[in-house]
């Protein structure tokens, strides 16, 4: 029993983070942004609890698929939400799209991988920092946020969260210079594997 929990708990821990994305999602939209940022944190946190028993415990190739797309979903869907913010959104849809395409493409290409080569291509140090740094902004707007819904007499924090090139903006824009770097790196990574595909074309 203790070694088919150690085989799987990572797993279950990877499961319940694509679960509470949408209820995260949900929250937000309704103006639940106390509540919203509790369960994104929470959902960040069993992705560092997911990838730290996954080393101990040798994670199988679902959960390096798994966990990789349950990121995508969670900071994903707080992107796609923050750009459909009223009055003009609180980030601009360029900068969803650029973040949403390295992620597809890089989703993409693993998937492709996988079916040529028997090979599933991990996570680096350069995909970490990317997650990272998305989840660490995402969770500083949604404090914003709460405070907001917690103190709504501050109007000079309601005028900073307005708009798609405010306060909400800067913050994001490390996370999306991280992004276009790991999408680069992971492509120069794996170059030797693109050449074979566009080869066998």
């Amino acid at each position: 029993m203790i070694d088919f929990i150690k085989k799987h708990i990572a797993n279950v821990l990877t499961v319940l983070r694509l679960l509470m994305t949408p209820i995260f999602i949900f929250m937000f939209l309704y103006g639940q942004y106390v509540n919203a940022l509790i369960m994104f944190s929470l959902a960040a946190i069993t992705d560092f609890l997911d990838g730290k028993l996954a080393r101990m415990y040798n994670v199988s190739n679902f959960g390096k698929i798994a966990d990789s797309l349950a990121d995508k979903f969670l900071v994903g869907g707080a992107l796609v939400v923050f750009s459909l913010f009223p009055k003009g959104g609180l980030i601009p849809t360029w900068m969803v799209m650029v973040i949403l395409f390295r992620e597809v493409m890089v989703t993409v290409l693993r998937s492709i991988f996988i079916a040529r080569y028997g090979k599933v291509v991990p996570s680096n140090i350069w995909g970490k920092l990317k997650t990272n740094t998305q989840m660490v902004a995402v969770i500083i707007v949604l404090i914003m946020f709460a405070f907001r819904e917690l103190r709504p007499g501050i109007e000079q924090l309601a005028l900073h969260l307005q708009g798609p090139y405010g306060s909400v903006f800067l913050m994001m824009c490390i996370p999306l210079i991280c992004t276009v770097a790991s999408g680069g790196q992971f492509l120069w990574s794996n170059r030797r594997a693109l050449s074979g595909l566009l080869g066998s074309n």
